[in-house]
């Protein structure tokens, strides 16, 4: 029984064809998110150290349970912040 020559020059093609098809669709990457904005804090109404910690770490927790972005996020704790009496920046 003669056996047939395997050809695998039509086999490589079709499979660098496909390989180039897949990857013309596939959509660009995402651009990457914005750096994190760096925040000051400043107590306008004399707040101690340890009522600043206290409110620092509560507007954070907030900010972090609703927050869906870093931008919305330093916002939310800019404005927690701010209602608590601090300057923000």
């Amino acid at each position: 029984m003669a056996r047939r020559p395997v050809s695998w020059s039509g086999s490589v093609a079709l499979g660098c064809a496909l390989a180039a098809l897949s990857c013309a669709q596939q959509p660009p990457p995402p651009a990457p998110p914005p750096a994190p904005v760096a925040l000051t804090v400043t107590a306008q109404r004399g707040q101690s150290q340890a009522q600043q910690n206290q409110d620092k770490a509560q507007c954070q927790s907030q900010a972090s349970q609703f927050a869906r972005s870093s931008a919305e996020w330093a916002q939310m704790f800019a404005g927690c912040m701010s209602g608590r009496g601090y300057l923000v920046q």
